[in-house]
């Protein structure tokens, strides 16, 4: 590691891959116009085919070049990558200030032995496309081990006490404790019990588009005729069974990409691996945590089943699309009894209460949570039935009652819980509950709503503002009583005033 290191054969692979990635789109436009009517005795027909054949080879090159340029080594107390084609590209990263090490193996990867590894630091990071299994091992336990020792020369110097002692410290600390394992039986409820539907259908839309042509409506349409002469129960038919086909492959999806769930504990650091054609490792370091929320659909508080995310920072904008990590949400817990969740995440939290919510908002706040999405659903299902069929307004009729109904849960099971300096907030979504727990310390700002119709009813909306990802969040409820509000921001001028002493 101390010498230039080459990455694994795989990578120029894995730039065929990309290149044809990259270039997929023009070869479906040539099999769909071209394809067809090809003349194989016209030299122009040649043309198109050629500029993309011509294109890929290019950007194939372009890929495998840059591989053949990449060397990565150690060198003093920084990690150094040195790659590029034309123009040379140098980036170092202090090793003292890398927080995490993150691998994914996709299913090329996995057959030839290819990993890819992410080194992060809190405001930059190094992306190792594709080294061996053997390399990435090495070149985590080689930074860990420089770690261990510059932190030990660290305190040799400020203590004056044997280094071999603070190595040993320092390895105690690193031993790894599993804190959760999702089982099969889990994984299985946990697919048929999450949104696989909306997952499915935003997989199956563009292929379900890109067929629409070839499939046989008319066909379909003259056998549904049989049944009934109603255009509602044709419609209401191919709805069902693409609904049907999505929650089947979306179940599918969901158990695929969370196989094999797995969580250790690190040395103040959360290892997270889950994933079966795509192998995914990442690190979470828990001083990053801003915030920590638990989602609970209706459909799992009914099994008494729930999730556990953090709320983290990160300085990193584009560092890489396939970072679970860039967007500050990380799924810890994705599945597990909401009892057994808490009695994992509070020694991880020490210094957190998660007490429960007060629910109940107020019922003058009521009807505001759904009566502009019924007016206008309303009245966009008279024009249709007005030029159409009269069914869009049976609908637009049931679609108020279910939100008339879902803003009864709103009103009595959303709230807050204000203990010490922290807060937890309990929103009720569309499909479920979003509780969240954050101490005051953690706050960036805070903000109140209100206009002249809540005025006249002593109402108020209120958001506090924490860090996320390298941006920030909203969190807040609507429609409460104005006193309370006004309680909440006392609580946080205080809390200002008194850290500003």
């Amino acid at each position: 590691m101390y010498k230039p290191q080459k990455l694994h054969p795989i990578s120029y692979l894995t730039g065929v891959i990309q290149a044809i990635k990259e270039n997929i789109i023009l070869v479906i436009i040539f099999l769909i116009f071209n394809l067809k009517n090809f003349d194989f005795t016209d030299f122009k027909s040649y043309i198109y085919p050629g500029i993309v054949a011509l294109i890929f080879i290019i950007s194939f090159l372009f890929r495998a070049v840059k591989v053949y340029n990449t060397r990565y080594w150690i060198e003093d107390d920084h990690f150094i990558l040195d790659t590029g084609v034309f123009t040379k590209e140098r980036k170092e990263l202090n090793i003292r200030r890398i927080q995490s090490m993150d691998t994914s193996q996709s299913l090329i990867n996995q057959i030839v032995g290819g990993v890819k590894i992410q080194i992060k630091t809190p405001s930059d990071g190094i992306d190792l496309e594709t080294v061996s299994k053997q390399q990435s091992t090495l070149i985590q336990s080689e930074l860990r081990q420089a770690q261990q020792n510059l932190l030990a020369n660290h305190q040799e110097i400020e203590q004056n006490e044997p280094t071999q002692q603070h190595v040993s410290d320092s390895k105690q600390q690193t031993s790894h404790q599993q804190l959760y394992k999702l089982s099969f039986k889990e994984l299985l409820l946990m697919a048929l019990t999450s949104g696989a539907i909306g997952v499915a259908f935003a997989t199956l839309s563009p292929i379900i588009g890109s067929l629409s042509d070839k499939l046989p409506w008319e066909w379909l349409n003259s056998e549904l005729s049989h049944i009934s002469q109603a255009i509602f129960v044709i419609v209401l038919i191919i709805v069902g069974i693409i609904l049907l086909l999505s929650y089947i492959v979306g179940t599918i999806i969901v158990i695929f990409k969370n196989f094999n769930y797995t969580v250790t504990e690190s040395d103040q650091q959360l290892n997270i691996s889950y994933g079966l054609f795509n192998v995914k490792n990442i690190t979470v370091p828990i001083n990053r945590v801003q915030a920590v929320v638990e989602k609970q659909s209706f459909l799992r508080k009914m099994f008494g089943y729930t999730s556990i995310h953090f709320t983290i920072t990160s300085d990193m904008d584009d560092f890489d699309k396939d970072d679970v990590t860039l967007n500050g949400n990380v799924t810890v817990l994705p599945f597990i009894k909401q009892q057994k969740a808490y009695e994992i995440i509070k020694p991880l939290m020490p210094n957190m209460k998660f007490q429960s919510v007060q629910q109940g908002m107020p019922w003058s706040g009521y009807h505001r949570y759904f009566w502009i999405q019924s007016l206008i659903l309303l009245i966009s299902s008279i024009i249709v039935a007005y030029f159409w069929q009269v069914w869009p307004v049976y609908l637009a009729l049931f679609i108020i009652a279910i939100l008339a109904l879902h803003s009864i849960i709103v009103i009595k099971k959303s709230g807050y819980t204000l203990d010490g300096d922290e807060l937890v907030i309990k929103n009720t979504k569309l499909f479920g509950f979003k509780t969240t727990y954050f101490k005051h310390d953690k706050l960036l700002g805070m903000e109140l709503k209100r206009n002249p119709f809540l005025a006249r009813k002593q109402l108020m909306n209120f958001v506090f503002i924490i860090a996320k990802a390298s941006g920030k969040q909203e969190i807040g409820l609507k429609y409460n009583k104005q006193g309370h509000v006004e309680a909440l921001k006392e609580w946080y001028l205080r809390r200002e005033e008194h850290e500003s002493i």
